[in-house]
């Protein structure tokens, strides 16, 4: 089968998050999508997150799906 989009889902409530979103950034492929799992963050936890994504050429889309905060990463094409 062709799959045009890898899509990996990483649980982003336990982790230093800035070490995760520079990681994010700099290894994340075009065309890959991530799904980072947020679940029951802190308040503002989800804005910032998405805001430092999105400052480093990402395209984010907040999410909730299963009671749970999430956050679609995928590297920005340059548009």
């Amino acid at each position: 089968m062709d799959n045009d989009n890898d899509e990996k889902t990483i649980s982003a409530e336990y982790v230093n998050i800035d070490s995760t979103l520079h990681e994010i950034s700099r290894e994340l492929k075009t065309d890959e999508t991530l799904i980072l799992d947020i679940g029951d963050s802190q308040p503002g936890q989800v804005d910032a997150i998405y805001d430092t994504l999105i400052m480093r050429g990402c395209d984010v889309k907040k999410s909730f799906r299963n009671g749970r905060n999430q956050i679609i990463v995928r590297k920005g094409t340059g548009r």
